[in-house]
Formats: C-alpha cells, structure tokens, sequence
C-alpha cells in the first residue's frame, strides 16, 4: 500500500520548546526567521545561527528542544513506517542520518521537494512516495557526505571559543582569516572548511552577523549616533550597516531603536 507522510506550514513564537521522542520522523525546513537558536535534536544543546533553508532532523526515538530567540515559520515534514523503507531502497538505514541530528544542515533540493510536499502536493500517491524517496536519498547523500568530513581537522569547543572571543575583541578592527587559523592551531584551508563545518556559515559571514549583533546591541542599550555604532560594530560606514542590518533583521537601524523606544 502506498502512503504518503504529512506535510504542514507551522508557526511558533519565540520560546523554548521541549518535545518528547514523536516516535516518527520529522524534517523541519525552516522558512522564515534568521537569528540564533539554542538546539538539540537528540545529540546535545548548541547555539547555532538558523536562517530561512534550514533542515532540522529529528529521528523517532530521540527527545528534541528548540530555544528561538525570534519566531519561526517552518515547514513540518512528518513521516513513521516509509522512511525506513525509503532509505532500505536508497541502500542506507535510520542510523546513517543519526550524524545530521546535531546542528542544522542545508540542501536546496530537500528544501524544495519539501516546499512542494506541503504547497503544492502531488495528487497521485505514487508521485508523493517518488517525491519523498528523493527526500531521504539526499539525506542519506548529505549524511555520508559529512561522515566523510569528520575525518578531516576538527574545530573543537575550545578553539571555535578563542576564535569567537577573537572575533568578538576584534570586530572595530577587524580580523583576518589567516590571523583566526592561527588562533585556532590549523592551516587555513583546513580552519575555513572547519569552520563552515561548525557554524554552517563561511567565516566572513559569520563576522558579518556577529557585527550585526553587535549593531543590534548597541542600538537598543545606547543613544549612541547611528555613525558612532557603524564604527564599533567594525562597519565601513554608517550607510553599510544601514544595508546589513536591514538585510539580515528586516528592520533597518533607526526602524529598531524606535522599537525599542516605543516599548
């Protein structure tokens, strides 16, 4: 008998959401909301910054906790009994996906097929089974793929803290990538891929969202010049933190001290 698994559009406030094992599996594509998270999908709490992309796996028999700071509009990929077939058929089993259940992974494919499950379903059931093999197939392909990457120099708790604290100390100044490879001990190819590993972001973009944070900071605890906060936020100028902070808020500077002033 053919089946199909469920797929919803979902909305959550900002909170700290706690879920017993679902017993199913759960694929969350995230669909709008870009901040930092406190996560765990069965394999321990991280911080991590999610964004709109994102894939959130969760397996059957694992406990799940999401900590947003901003909410969340998300797409609900729900499924029980045809996953595991599904991935039998792949040449791969529920324990090959166990390594994509610590932080958030991105591929547009699974997001995609996963838009399309819940806004555009295909009638035929056939389709829908077809359409969520190739699902679990990347899945699988992103799981092997980063079994791969494990092997490679590892970015550990430790070092990514004194490279954060670097980047933080530095953010008025700026810091080179060459100058956090050697903080953190490895070569620079090795400490870049490394690093996008662990934070799921290039390195300039992650500076480039640490900015903003400070930006943010500074705008709702100062009265501090809108030029004055470009500078310590490590800006080229007021007009780029302008751009930034719009891009990545969806509020532009003065948009969120007058927020802050209104509250």
């Amino acid at each position: 008998m053919v089946t199909a698994a469920s797929a919803k559009r979902l909305f959550f406030p900002a909170g700290d959401y706690r879920h017993a094992p679902a017993r199913v599996v759960q694929l969350r594509v995230i669909r709008s909301g870009s901040s930092y998270a406190e996560i765990d999908l069965g394999r321990g709490l991280r911080r991590v910054f999610t964004r709109p992309g994102d894939l959130l796996l969760s397996l059957p028999e694992r406990a799940t906790r999401f900590k947003i700071e901003e909410p969340r509009e998300l797409t609900m990929i729900t499924d029980s009994a045809l996953a595991s077939r599904l991935l039998v058929s792949a040449a791969g089993t529920l324990e090959d996906l166990v390594i994509l259940t610590d932080r958030p992974v991105r591929d547009s494919l699974v997001a995609e097929l996963c838009r399309r499950l819940e806004g555009d379903p295909p009638a035929n059931p056939v389709i829908r089974e077809w359409t969520l093999g190739l699902v679990f197939a990347n899945l699988l392909r992103l799981g092997h793929a980063r079994q791969r990457r494990q092997k490679s120099p590892v970015l550990t708790s430790q070092r990514f803290d004194r490279v954060l604290a670097t980047i933080d100390g530095d953010l008025e100044k700026g810091v080179s990538i060459d100058h956090l490879a050697g903080i953190a001990g490895m070569p620079r190819r090795a400490f870049t891929a490394a690093f996008r590993e662990a934070t799921q972001l290039p390195v300039h973009q992650f500076i480039l969202r640490r900015r903003v944070d400070r930006a943010v900071e500074l705008l709702e605890n100062s009265d501090l010049p809108l030029a004055e906060i470009a500078q310590h936020a490590g800006f080229t100028h007021q007009a780029h933190m302008n751009r930034v902070v719009t891009r990545l808020k969806g509020l532009s500077p003065g948009r969120l001290r007058s927020r802050r002033r209104d509250g």
